[in-house]
């Protein structure tokens, strides 16, 4: 029950509702015109995460000023007009433009259109407009700091992110000592590689939920996974080359299996990259090829070799900058 309530809360939909029916009584009930307008700015101001919406808050905050200083100058020199509301606009948008704060565009031009419908465009009428925007703004982001927690899901995926490639590695290991040809694939890179660019939307949301601090940690990690995949397909790939079974075949077929078992996160590939180098020397010591079709194999079990050394250098310096 608690659970679904906070989940409640953190819908989006929820704190639009909320935040705009809230943003509407309290413009209403300290007697603002167009207490409507503040309930708009709220819907507009929530967003997904925390850093987000204090940046786009404040550049909606800064339009918003250059918007009712700029119109209100406008009309009180030009006079109110659908042309000067024209010219206004034809200035107003250029300036957020280069000024990076397009996000307040809309809603700059909303609360000229109230000072361009008065007879009589005074001080406490800017005020009024100044009121609407913090309390729409304001009341949005109090919504907006109150977000769901993302790293339970985030290690879920990379559970299942971990669990794919031990099955894919065990796979290639198995291929290693059966015939090559054989298709004992079970784990499609295509919904490997979606579950990975999910979780790295998540790893960005969980980054910017962040408000005094950056821990790059859970990007760094997925950036990780997504170079490890692409060094899997190239391991995929060299068994379309792979015809005879040799003596190199079977001791890669058994790394490849160490491998596997240890992908998980805490490794640090140290030890593995040790008895790989130890590997490639045991190649080096072992007789040369007879025939031109064995040197073309034995040439392809050394450039998976090399893309597995890639695959563990790859975690090694992950964890070597994320301790």
């Amino acid at each position: 029950m608690n659970t679904q309530f906070e989940d409640f809360f953190q819908s989006k939909t929820v704190k639009m509702a909320l935040s705009a029916t809230i943003a509407i009584f309290i413009a209403n009930e300290i007697g603002l015109q167009f207490g409507v307008t503040a309930g708009v700015i709220a819907i507009l101001s929530i967003l997904n995460t925390k850093k987000e919406a204090i940046k786009v808050g404040a550049k909606r905050l800064l339009a918003c000023t250059i918007a009712i200083l700029l119109s209100g100058a406008f009309y009180l020199v030009l006079g109110n007009s659908t042309v000067i509301f024209g010219l206004f606009l034809l200035i107003f948008i250029p300036i957020t433009k280069k000024l990076n704060l397009e996000e307040g565009i809309s809603i700059g031009a909303v609360l000229s259109t109230h000072l361009l419908t008065s007879n009589n465009i005074n001080l406490q009428w800017v005020v009024n407009e100044f009121a609407l925007s913090i309390i729409g703004i304001g009341v949005a982001l109090i919504f907006n700091l109150y977000t769901p927690s993302l790293e339970e899901e985030f290690l879920k995926n990379k559970e299942i992110i971990e669990d794919k490639y031990k099955s894919i590695l065990s796979e290639m290991a198995l291929r290693l000592l059966m015939d090559f040809e054989l298709q004992i694939e079970q784990v499609d890179l295509a919904k490997v590689e979606k579950l990975i660019l999910d979780t790295r939307e998540i790893a960005h949301k969980i980054n910017n939920n962040y408000i005094f601090k950056n821990d790059n940690y859970y990007i760094n990690y997925i950036d990780m996974r997504i170079m490890q995949l692409d060094t899997i397909r190239r391991m995929k790939n060299h068994f379309e080359r792979l015809n005879m079974k040799y003596e190199q075949a079977i001791i890669l077929s058994e790394f490849t299996l160490n491998v596997s078992v240890n992908v998980h996160e805490k490794n640090d590939c140290i030890k593995l990259i040790e008895e790989l180098q130890g590997l490639r020397q045991e190649y080096k010591e072992m007789e040369l090829p007879k025939t031109r079709k064995e040197f073309e194999n034995r040439a392809t079990l050394l450039q998976f070799l090399n893309d597995l050394e890639d695959l563990l250098t790859i975690k090694k310096e992950f964890k070597k900058n994320n301790k």
